[in-house]
């Protein structure tokens, strides 16, 4: 990941340790998965449930799935955070000069 916006100029990681929300954020939409996955497939084959089935797809989907969404979740927080915590005079300041040159 680029450490800068290209167009803006907005240092993507703020502070240190900036990227543990998004963490928070995939950790949090990967264990929902795992719930409606392995929940709705008990629940749709009940009472003869194929557990190696299901150890199969949940097993894919909390390796495919954490993968596919971090970039996603990295999106979300800093969305999230900017609305939170919008940027500083100073942020703005250097951004303005990366873009400037």
């Amino acid at each position: 990941m680029k450490k800068h916006c290209s167009r803006c100029g907005l240092q993507f990681e703020r502070d240190h340790g900036y990227w543990v929300g998004a963490v928070i954020i995939n950790t949090t939409v990967i264990f929902a998965t795992f719930l409606v996955v392995f929940g709705g497939m008990v629940l749709l084959t009940f009472p003869d449930v194929p557990w190696v089935t299901v150890l199969i797809v949940t097993a894919l989907a909390n390796i495919v799935i954490p993968i596919v969404f971090y970039p996603i979740s990295k999106s979300l927080w800093s969305s999230m955070e900017l609305s939170w915590h919008p940027l500083e005079p100073h942020e703005i300041e250097r951004a303005d000069n990366r873009v400037a040159g």
